[in-house]
Order: C-alpha cells, then structure tokens, then sequence
C-alpha cells in the first residue's frame, strides 16, 4: 500500500494501536501525511503472543512478505539441531535457517563444501521436529545441485519432502555474468514451485574462488552494478527474499530500496529488510574469534564450562550426589528382604 521507500521519513503524530493478526504483538501506528509505519513491541510481543491463534501456527512465506511491506524488521537465526531449533522458535523468531555453516559450527568440518549431503539431510529432519512458529529454510549445500539442473532438482525436492515444515530452500548464487548456470537453476525450481531464497555476495561455498571470506562490492563500481543486476534478476527468476552477505552497507541498501522481495542481511549493514545470524556466534558457543559483523548476545560456551569444571570438581569431591536431593529411596522392608536372601545366598 504504502512504497517501501518512505521507511526512513520519520514519524510526527501517533495515530492508533491495534493487535496485530501476523504475530499476536502490538502495533503502533505512525501517520503522517507523507508515510505509514509501524513499530512492533518486543514487551507486547511477550505480552500477547499466548493469546493470539496466529502465534500458534506455522509462519508462511506470506506472513514474511506481509511483514515486509509494512516495513517491519524481519529476523533469522541458524539452528542446526533439535535443541538449538527449540531456542529460536520460543523466540518467535521470523525464521529460522537451516544452514551449511553447521559444517564448523556443529560438525568440526574445516569448511561447508565438506558437508555430506546425507549428514545434513539428518539436522534438517532433527530442527524440523522442534515445535514453533518459525519458516524453515534449508541451505542447498556444496555439491548438490552442480553436477546438472535434474540432479540438483531432484535434491531439492528431496529436501522438501524431509518435513512438510521445510517451506524454502536456499541457493548461493554468483555474480551473474559468471554464474548463468545457477540463475538458470533458481529460474527452474520456482518453475516447479519450489520456493528459493537467494545468497548473494559473500557466498562461502564460493571461498575459493573468491580468494577467501573477503567482502563483497567494495573494490569497484562495476561489482556494485552487477550485485544490483544479480539481485533483480533473481526476482524475475521467481525468488521470494534474497540473503545479502558482507556487502558494503550503502550498497545493501540501494539493492534493498530497488528489489521487491525481502533482502535479509548478514554482515551487510542495517538497511537491509532483516538480519540473520549463525547462532553459535551470536551465543558464544565456541571459543575463538566471530566476525566483525556479529554481535555476542551470549557467551554459552564459557558458561558451559565453567559448569562441567564444577560437575568434576563436585563428584571428585564427593559433593554431587547428595542424598536425598539426587538420590532414591527404597523401603526398609525390601531391604532387609534383601540382605536376608544374600545371606541365604551366601551359605
């Protein structure tokens, strides 16, 4: 209703409150002649999101689009198993992503492209079980889709039909004018009706032939321009919201402000329709350095073990268990019973 380029005009008059219908939150409305917002509330959300029936059910890829137009943040978080998946959904989180970057972050691999197709079929079977409202998104990893359009389709499908809660997969597509192969690919799964989510710019399966994780769009006008036009041209091809790596933040946004899909950011500023992060950085679930993009919301992993050097230092000092506290009981008479067949045993 209202052009997706007003959403940096600010707001003078507050007009009215409402539930919202997408996520059971409060909706405050700011009108002025020349624009529409709204700012959803984090306190409401908590609030209300109980109560509300939408809250309840699976999020839709219309959910997400709806919540795009009105200029609503949209967020993402990685998961990689029943556990982590659980988090992000009581969250609420918009969606949740599925990605290959579990390789590292759960596996121990040295990079994605070492990911087995078969392992990560079995995370995204794990994640799909934990119950809540998040979209799920399904990276398509290194090595299934290169070797010809029918494999990589039929792959995709595969991945689909893990859990009728995988609503998209994800692709990482190159700059167009070397990566014509993989925009005809996109073009030929949303042909089919299966749904793709874009990464552009930074796409790590590509690594290698990127010289490395460097950023994006920032050593000429010309990588700009052909970030711009492979980011249309893979909404012509059917997408429905691309993921935008480490791309400079001026240039995120101008692809943002000429798109017409959901551009979900990572490492690419604050002027994107969302953000995504992995989440064993964001919680700190491993040691060493994140990147400079990433903001440490938690730090698990020092939590996690300082509570095992505890753990060890109780049952080494006989602290843990306590009786009665972790301990069970048995009746006296049982007891007795049986110390008096031992001893029969015994003679």
């Amino acid at each position: 209703m209202f052009s997706r380029h007003y959403k940096d005009l600010q707001p003078r008059t507050v007009a009215f409150a409402r539930l919202s219908p997408y996520n059971g939150s409060i909706e405050l409305s700011i009108t002025t002649t020349t624009m529409f917002a709204r700012i959803n509330s984090t306190v409401a959300r908590r609030l209300y999101s109980s109560h509300s029936s939408a809250a309840a059910r699976n999020f839709t890829i219309a959910d997400i689009h709806s919540k795009y137009k009105q200029g609503i943040p949209l967020t993402m978080c990685t998961a990689y198993d029943y556990i982590t998946a659980g988090w992000v959904q009581q969250s609420q989180c918009d969606m949740l992503l599925v990605g290959d970057s579990l390789a590292m972050t759960s596996l121990g691999y040295d990079s994605t492209t070492e990911l087995p197709f078969e392992e990560f079929k079995y995370h995204v079977k794990s994640v799909a079980r934990a119950p809540g409202p998040s979209l799920i998104v399904a990276d398509m990893p290194f090595g299934t889709f290169e070797q010809s359009h029918s494999y990589g389709i039929a792959n995709a499908i595969d991945l689909m039909k893990l859990s009728s809660r995988v609503a998209s997969v994800k692709v990482e597509v190159g700059p167009h004018t070397r990566d014509t192969y993989t925009l005809e690919f996109v073009r030929k799964l949303c042909e089919r009706g299966i749904p793709v989510m874009a990464h552009i710019g930074l796409t790590p399966q590509r690594a290698n032939a990127l010289g490395g994780f460097k950023v994006q769009g920032n050593k000429s006008a010309e990588e700009i321009v052909e970030l711009c036009e492979t980011a249309q041209m893979l909404e012509r091809a059917g997408c429905w919201a691309s993921v935008i790596e480490c791309i400079p933040q001026r240039a995120a946004k101008y692809i943002t402000d000429h798109v017409g899909i959901p551009t979900i950011g990572i490492g690419a500023g604050s002027g994107t329709s969302g953000q995504v992060l992995v989440i064993a950085d964001m919680l700190g679930m491993q040691e060493g350095k994140v990147p400079k993009f990433v903001k440490k919301y938690g730090d698990l992993g020092d939590s996690a073990s300082k509570s095992l050097r505890q753990y060890i230092d109780e049952v080494e000092s006989r602290v843990f268990p306590r009786a009665p506290e972790h301990t069970f009981k048995i009746k006296d008479s049982i007891w007795e019973e049986f110390e008096q067949q031992m001893k029969l045993r015994d003679r």
